[in-house]
């Protein structure tokens, strides 16, 4: 296959293309300007069908090859609007892009700091550019005390200064990094209701706090934050590639996200978050069959944002 033939394969719906990858693979030097080129078109939105449908793979696989050339592209494409990025990447590939950015990152915090300081990209790219930024300083890629005094400023200079999950992703970096000095700045985020009791309390911080200031080495050792492995391997777990043939129906998914979120039912739920071990993207707990962030974590905004 010639490198045009690849993309176009690598954009078939509905089954991990094998053969368009390991070809990719073993011919990296003609393809990686062709994706290059389809990132950036994507950018400026006059990508190609083929070119737009096959974004997900080509992201996992510059983040596989440690693809350093790709690292100002893909933060370009990061901060694309929620809407035209999920469409393009997919509801799960953002968290990827925590590893993906770490892997693909030339030591220049600079396209880090432009996804995570942009009030229009979508808030959980923000989130997880925060711990991209962590996970690179935590390699030694960076001087921790640079990322330190970028954390601490945006205290004051990120936007919006009111609850988004861009602010989760900030006091989990500083966790990350142990930056005790910071937490004081962190303790009034959460008193001000930046980050929804709901997703974690400042207590939950506090625990992680610790852990990165006894073993913050132990992280990068957490699967989430591992570099990108096979993408063959990778793409088979993919829901997009397993689709469930036994989806709720939608009168039902309502009424287990009613039952699920009512706070009349979860008697001091806005102390306690009983799903803080819930990755946004992991399977909803009220058994939708949808992620969370697409079914009931949306909804402890609204449920829990006057509690």
């Amino acid at each position: 296959m010639n490198p045009e033939q690849i993309l176009e394969q690598l954009s078939v719906p509905g089954r991990v293309p094998v053969e368009a990858i390991r070809a990719a693979d073993a011919d990296r030097a003609a393809v990686l300007p062709l994706f290059l080129q389809a990132i950036e078109q994507c950018c400026r939105g006059e990508a190609s069908p083929s070119s737009k449908d096959a974004m997900g793979v080509v992201f996992h696989l510059l983040g596989e090859w440690r693809e350093m050339e790709a690292y100002r592209p893909l933060a370009r494409l990061l901060r694309l609007p929620t809407d035209e990025l999920e469409a393009l990447l997919g509801d799960g590939l953002t968290e990827l892009s925590v590893k993906v950015m770490a892997a693909v990152s030339d030591g220049d915090p600079t396209p880090l700091y432009e996804v995570i300081m942009d009030p229009q990209a979508d808030e959980f790219a923000r989130a997880e550019m925060c711990e991209a930024l962590a996970l690179v300083t935590l390699r030694g890629t960076l001087p921790r005390e640079q990322t330190a005094r970028f954390l601490q400023d945006c205290y004051s200079d990120l936007k919006p200064q009111r609850q988004c999950y861009v602010w989760a992703g900030w006091q989990r970096a500083i966790a990350m990094l142990g930056l005790v000095e910071l937490r004081p700045l962190v303790r009034k985020t959460f008193a001000l209701g930046y980050v929804n009791r709901f997703w974690l309390a400042f207590r939950n911080f506090e625990e992680d706090l610790v852990r990165g200031v006894r073993d913050p080495q132990s992280l990068i050792a957490e699967s989430r934050y591992r570099m990108p492995g096979d993408t063959i391997e990778e793409l088979s777990r993919w829901s997009s590639f397993n689709p469930r043939e036994d989806e709720p129906a939608e009168d039902e998914i309502i009424e287990r996200r009613s039952t699920a979120w009512n706070p009349s039912l979860w008697p001091g739920a806005p102390l306690i978050n009983p799903f803080k071990d819930v990755g946004r993207n992991d399977p909803c707990p009220c058994g939708s069959g949808h992620k969370f962030k697409k079914c009931c974590l949306s909804l402890t905004q609204e449920a829990y944002a006057d509690a």
